[in-house]
């Protein structure tokens, strides 16, 4: 916990590792998870359609944190938009292109979650 899934399509160009690292980074500075315990991964979109116009240059990412239960919705939004503006400050953006970035933060429920550390 938590764990973050970076899904972004495929027509922008992504340093995976670097965004990956300042996202883990922010999380962590956000106070609210420990260095070690966050998983993240970058998901890259081949197959992807904004809207109804397949012609158009559009583009997204979508950042999902799934976390254990029992924040307050505020703090989430916090972490949601944290999230957001870490990824929009570190991408040079396609001229041009309509680039949508949007954040989720879920909650796992703490009784069923299971984890091992070897």
């Amino acid at each position: 916990m938590p764990h973050l899934f970076f899904e972004y399509t495929g027509n922008l160009e992504i340093d995976t590792q670097a965004t990956l690292l300042r996202l883990n980074e922010a999380l962590v500075g956000s106070g609210h998870f420990d260095e070690n315990s966050i998983k993240a991964r970058a998901i890259r979109l081949d197959d992807f359609l904004v809207g109804t116009q397949p012609q158009a240059r559009r583009a997204f990412m979508h950042l999902r944190l799934t976390i254990l239960s029992g924040r307050t919705p505020e703090v989430k939004k916090q972490i949601a938009d944290l999230l957001v503006a870490t990824v929009q400050q570190e991408q040079a953006w396609p001229e041009g292109a309509q680039v949508q970035i949007t954040a989720e933060v879920i909650d796992m429920q703490r009784e069923i979650y299971g984890k091992q550390v070897l």
